[in-house]
């Protein structure tokens, strides 16, 4: 006990972390604001199963004992916290207890047991993951100084503290207990030592040092703890450690509901935004407090580029890279984006026209002079994304990238009109003919001739629109899929009508390219039209479709009950409505588009429906559900050159090859073509046939 030395050590150690600390978060309040202070239910939820639980790592198949390793490191060292603060009050008080955790009480024993086993798996855990590091050396992890530094760091904390303990047994058990040293000794729990085995066998390993020998490591051991704890605490806030600090307020924070924060409707009447450069993100001070968030709380652990579909077939797109690079420019710029805050304050309290031009003439000046694409990041490496979500689904802290991938497109497609030449036929087919196809819209309804199907213009009184979408109207093959659904719906006696001339492209793809207006053009008339025959269900055989209608009109005012034909098939299966005969031979296995279950979480449905058609049931991909591999033609890369690497689809095209079957299934427009040329490259279009869920229904319906 030296209560002035114990001061000293802990005014130093936490006045330097406080003002790293003050400093970081200064620099987050100073970024442009948002909302995620509601549903706080929800989010101590996800903060107790996906932080403190750790259920993306230790729920990972592939990883699971790389998971298991990490979440007891964290475990131990959150339990190891509750001992650190008594041996704080320990430095002030002799035998200091904190409130309930002392020898009167049960739970001071309990306490004592948990610490003292988990600190031994801790050790072990240690040595496993540096074993990893240095022998194992996973592709998709980054070998640096700070992560040996940070596990040898957690190391000493444990044995620091295990033989500060084993010196306490034995100068107690051994030595007559000189100097009258506190332990637990309650005559109805015994004694602590009896409680603690890791401990025990520590102080055997320095029990013939002598009495003199265990007094100094008592000492010594205690100090070293301390002092270790506080400059590893020092050591967080300057590195990808970091994350230890801001984990757990960053899955608080994470978006609800929809998987990752949607992208704000711009204001595109808005002529300062056009003057500032403020459509999207085109500078690093642009970015919201949350997006800063995420960048302070990159684990590095590789997890998402070891997922991404544009990084797994060499693509530029590494997404612990980007992170980086924004990082360090939100670094490199955090002096003038807070006085810039501080600036935009005083504002407020000036009289004339002329303070209050000087003051924005000053926050321009501040204004990060680098531009996001070009200065900081390659054009080839934001315009890889195919947004399929794959990065956010395994990130252990819930990062959100792909908000940002699309506010950096706006832009580029708004501000710098600068995108990938090959789009322009796409953006001008929607801007003239409502599909990115450029056919004339008047065709839109050809597919439907002699089906007997009904347009909302000439019979109102239905209970569903058919959502067709572009490819459904003028993409040949996926034409017979919309012939196969309505043969389906009506089987079932359902009561549908289509748009015909009336429909328009979502606008999802002009969105997910950056292209804003078109995206707001295409919406704002699709929903005029839809709420003029006040549409309420909406079917559609598109995950973009499904995805746009349902989460990004909302935005803008309307406001529909949308479902997938999966689903809703499904829901007429269940319903008795339509029968089926369990009759796909040759082995069937089902690919899960992005858009459906990354995004909207319909994963059960599609695999009922297939159990129910092939007697074999479905022979899932190796990567499947949440961990689905994409088909390369999401966030617009379905009109876009993939000049770069492998070619997605071919990778996906061949896993399913692997998988021995003579059926893929698929829900999707876009993951039909591209899983279909996959398989003619391969020359297995024979072998292995593509199939709409719709398709397969319809031809095996009873």
């Amino acid at each position: 006990m030296n209560p002035l030395l114990m001061f000293l050590v802990l005014a130093v150690g936490l006045t330097i972390f406080g003002r790293t600390m003050f400093y970081k978060i200064r620099l987050l309040i100073a970024l442009a604001p948002t909302d995620r202070a509601n549903h706080l239910t929800e989010r101590l939820m996800a903060l107790l199963t996906l932080a403190v639980g750790q259920k993306r790592l230790i729920g990972r198949k592939k990883e699971r004992s790389s998971g298991i390793m990490h979440a007891f490191i964290f475990w131990g060292f959150c339990v190891l916290l509750i001992r650190s603060l008594s041996l704080y009050g320990q430095g002030f008080q002799a035998g200091f207890e904190l409130p309930f955790f002392g020898d009167k009480y049960l739970l001071g024993y309990l306490y004592t047991a948990l610490k003292d086993i988990m600190e031994g798996i801790v050790l072990l855990m240690i040595l496993y993951a540096i074993y990893r590091r240095a022998v194992v050396k996973p592709k998709r992890m980054h070998n640096t100084f700070e992560a040996y530094l940070v596990l040898v760091m957690i190391g000493v904390l444990m044995v620091s503290d295990l033989l500060h303990d084993g010196a306490r047994y034995n100068l107690v058990q051994l030595f007559n207990n000189p100097g009258h040293i506190h332990y637990f000794n309650n005559p109805e729990y015994g004694s602590e030592f009896l409680w603690t085995p890791v401990s025990v066998g520590a102080a055997s390993l320095i029990a013939g040092l002598g009495m003199e020998a265990n007094a100094t490591i008592l000492i010594v051991m205690f100090w070293l703890h301390i002092c270790t704890q506080l400059a590893f605490l020092n050591i967080l806030p300057t590195g990808k450690h970091f994350h230890v600090i801001t984990s757990l307020p960053n899955v608080f924070l994470k978006s609800l509901g929809y998987p990752h924060e949607k992208n704000k409707i711009l204001d595109l009447e808005d002529e300062a935004a056009w003057e500032n450069e403020t459509l999207g993100i085109n500078h690093i001070h642009q970015l919201n407090w949350k997006q800063g968030l995420d960048l302070y709380t990159c684990t590095e652990c590789g997890r998402c580029k070891e997922v991404c579909p544009t990084y797994t077939t060499n693509k530029p797109l590494n997404l612990y890279e980007f992170n980086d690079k924004l990082k360090h420019e939100l670094l490199e710029n955090a002096d003038n984006i807070i006085q810039k805050t501080k600036l935009s304050a005083l504002i407020n309290r000036c009289q004339s026209a002329e303070q209050i031009q000087t003051i924005k003439d000053e926050i321009t000046s501040l204004n990060s002079k680098k531009s996001l694409i070009g200065d900081v990041i390659e054009p080839d490496t934001l315009w890889a994304c195919t947004t399929c979500r794959a990065c956010e689904e395994v990130c252990p802290v819930t990062i959100e990238h792909v908000p940002r991938i699309i506010a950096m497109r706006q832009g580029q497609t708004l501000m710098a009109e600068a995108y990938p030449p090959e789009l322009n036929i796409a953006l001008k087919g929607l801007e003239y003919n409502g599909n990115p196809w450029g056919i004339g819209y008047d065709k839109r309804a050809d597919w439907a001739e002699g089906l007997d199907i009904p347009t909302m213009a000439e019979n109102q009184d239905v209970d569903y629109l058919l959502w067709v979408g572009c490819a459904g109207s003028f993409d040949d093959r996926t034409k017979k899929v919309s012939v196969s659904l309505t043969k389906i719906l009506k089987k079932a006696g359902i009561r549908f009508a289509i748009l015909g001339v009336e429909e328009k492209c979502t606008g999802d793809f002009a969105r997910r390219v950056g292209s804003e207006m078109l995206f707001q053009m295409m919406a704002q008339e699709n929903i005029e039209t839809l709420n003029t025959y006040k549409v309420r269900k909406i079917i559609t055989a598109c995950p973009h479709c499904l995805n746009a209608l349902k989460n990004d009109y909302p935005l803008l005012g309307g406001n529909y009950e949308v479902i997938h034909h999966a689903e809703f098939i499904d829901r007429l299966i269940k319903e008795g409505k339509i029968t089926l005969k369990q009759s796909v031979a040759g082995g069937l296995t089902y690919h899960d588009p992005c858009y459906l279950g990354r995004y909207n979480n319909v994963y059960d449905a599609p695999r009922s429906i297939l159990k129910s058609l092939s007697p074999d049931g479905v022979k899932e991909l190796d990567r499947h559900g949440r961990e689905s591999f994409c088909c390369g033609a999401g966030g617009g890369r379905m009109w876009m050159e993939e000049n770069i690497g492998k070619r997605i689809n071919i990778e996906r095209s061949e896993e399913i090859v692997g998988r021995q079957v003579a059926n893929v299934a698929v829900g999707c427009p876009f993951c039909l073509t591209m899983i279909e040329d996959g398989m003619k490259a391969l020359s297995k279009e024979e072998e292995i046939k593509t199939l709409d869920i719709a398709e397969l229904v319809e031809k095996n319906m009873a």
